[in-house]
């Protein structure tokens, strides 16, 4: 059964209206159906509510996806507003009306027999981010977060006499073996958000200072409650999370202080310099060995080998334009993956720019397409996508999974077996790093009336605690640049430690495709068939994998990602 009959003829313009005239129908009915002696017509609305919401996201999707590819675009940026100013609040006091009736539903068993109990726990969870009182301040953070990637698309900057964006400035600074043209692409790219760190710090503030408003306007001390929620978490809070990054610092980071040594000592030094941070000599892979116009072709029997069911869904995306591949002057940094629910298409964005971490990310984003493909026969839009916690599982396990293929996108096996151990490696790095980010979020909203230097400041601090070993020595502002250019950190707070999370997931995939790869990439199907119908530790139980947040999963981990790293 489709969830989407409602929609076949679509309006010819999308209006507040038509939103509201679409709501009321189901709306109106509520109360009749909470005093109704079964629950057909509550099962009915939830279907209809359901209808009106695939449609709506897919819409949002559509423009947002066209957006990113230019955002430059005026004519697509004045629709975005219109979506975010418009149509947004007119969903959202829809949803918050039928989110409170559902609720207190005397029908709720019969509603959790056909969907699932857990469909109605994430909808709790999620219910006080559409609370109509912030729908205006809302509205208005959305527009920050849009001048914030609008900001970054459109800027260059000069490398080795050539002007180029951000994203590939980045790319030199990260891969480059001549550390000359690292360390100038480093400061051109660290640089620009160190010159534009008054604009950008003055965005940030004006969005924590709305998003602590609208924390209180609920009730809490803070924004982290409805941080949380706006993650839709039903599995652990802000302690587990304290809890997660205690476990990091006493088996990741010392691990990751060894390889940040070693690092040092093959490039001769005694410390390292932060634009040598991800380049390894000994795993060092030039610039352009995976040039952008055969990445399609390669990830293609990458995936004809290790699924060919995982293949259909790749051919079918490719056939359909649905993967935007190569960076590109006005092209919305970083990647990720989207859905169009009401057409039951799924598509990935990209900024490849011909480096080999572009083959880590093109697998990452089709792990999040895989998922999503396979998700599509779930009934409700909620719960074709696990919360992102879950969701990255996914998108990193696809990372390791494909590595015994990933020899495809390289002319030189040396680069793939280079490729292969850095993943490992990058693995520990990020997961550090990841928690420099999660602790910086708590503080910040545990503290809106910092100020930009104190923010600066506690970066720092958060860094040194995860990532030692740096020497920043007088180039120190450019350490706290960095968390300028993180997006999560603008548009979508308390949205990282969930790659950690997942990545502990994704690792154990990895050891256990080391041993039974059938069984492996069966187990790695299942996780995508159930979308978001668990939460994040059920998920990670159905699929016989341990929990993150044991202390021991973590220790056992870390040492086998230092065998991996060729540290023990």
């Amino acid at each position: 059964m489709t969830p989407y009959k409602y929609y076949a003829q679509r309006p010819a313009r999308l209006t507040p209206e038509f939103v509201q005239s679409e709501s009321a129908p189901f709306l109106e009915t509520l109360a009749a159906a909470d005093a109704a002696p079964d629950a057909s017509a509550w099962l009915d609305a939830v279907s209809r509510w359901n209808a009106l919401r695939g449609y709506l996201e897919g819409e949002r999707s559509r423009l947002g996806y066209a957006l990113s590819k230019n955002c430059l675009d005026e004519a697509l940026e004045a629709q975005d507003r219109y979506f975010r100013e418009q149509i947004q609040p007119a969903q959202e006091e829809g949803d918050a009306r039928f989110l409170r009736a559902l609720a207190k539903s005397p029908h709720r068993p019969a509603i959790a027999a056909r969907h699932g109990a857990y469909f109605l726990d994430r909808m709790a969870a999620g219910q006080p981010t559409v609370d109509p009182v912030n729908s205006a301040l809302r509205v208005q953070v959305g527009e920050l977060g849009q001048q914030h990637s609008k900001a970054i698309a459109s800027a260059e900057v000069l490398v080795a006499g050539e002007k180029m964006t951000l994203t590939r400035a980045a790319s030199i600074a990260g891969g480059a073996g001549d550390t000359v043209l690292r360390r100038e692409a480093y400061l051109a790219y660290r640089g620009w958000f160190d010159a534009h760190r008054a604009m950008l710090g003055e965005l940030f503030a004006n969005m924590v200072r709305m998003r602590d408003e609208m924390g209180r306007n609920l009730g809490h001390a803070n924004f982290i409650a409805l941080g949380y929620a706006g993650m839709q978490r039903t599995d652990y809070g802000p302690a587990e999370s304290a809890q997660f990054r205690r476990g990091v610092r006493e088996s990741f980071v010392p691990l990751n202080r060894r390889l940040i040594a070693r690092q040092a000592a093959e490039m001769g030094g005694e410390r390292l310099k932060p634009w040598d941070m991800g380049y390894h000599t000994s795993l060092g892979i030039p610039l352009g060995a995976v040039p952008v116009e055969g990445q399609l072709d390669a990830a293609q029997r990458v995936f004809a080998k290790l699924s060919p069911r995982l293949a259909s869904h790749y051919e079918r995306m490719r056939g359909d334009g649905l993967i935007d591949l190569a960076n590109r002057k006005g092209k919305r940094g970083g990647a990720f993956c989207t859905t169009f629910p009401d057409e039951g298409r799924v598509a990935i964005f990209c900024n490849s720019t011909g480096q080999a971490d572009d083959v880590r990310t093109l697998m990452h984003e089709m792990g999040h397409a895989f998922q999503a493909s396979e998700s599509q026969a779930i009934e409700l839009v909620e719960l074709q996508w696990p919360t992102a916690d879950a969701a990255e599982i996914h998108s990193m396990g696809m990372e390791f999974l494909s590595l015994k293929h990933v020899q495809e996108f390289f002319a030189d096996e040396e680069h793939a077996r280079r490729f292969r151990k850095k993943l490992w490696v990058g693995a520990v790095e990020l997961i550090c790093y990841i928690c420099v980010v999660d602790e910086f979020q708590h503080w910040v909203y545990e503290n809106p009336g910092a100020t930009p230097a104190e923010r600066d400041a506690q970066w720092d601090r958060s860094w040194e605690t995860y990532i030692p070993g740096l020497d920043f020595g007088g180039i120190e502002p450019m350490r706290s640049a960095r968390w300028y250019a993180q997006t999560h950190i603008f548009r979508m707070p308390f949205y990282y430690i969930d790659y950690a999370i997942a990545e502990l997931g994704a690792m154990q995939l990895a050891l256990m495709d080391k041993t039974d790869p059938a069984r492996t990439l069966e187990t790695y199907l299942e996780l995508c068939r159930i979308g978001g119908t668990q939460g994040v530790l059920d998920i990670f139980r159905s699929a016989g994998l341990r929990s993150p947040f044991d202390a021991g999963v973590m220790a056992e981990l870390a040492a086998h990602a230092a065998k991996e790293c060729g540290l023990a």
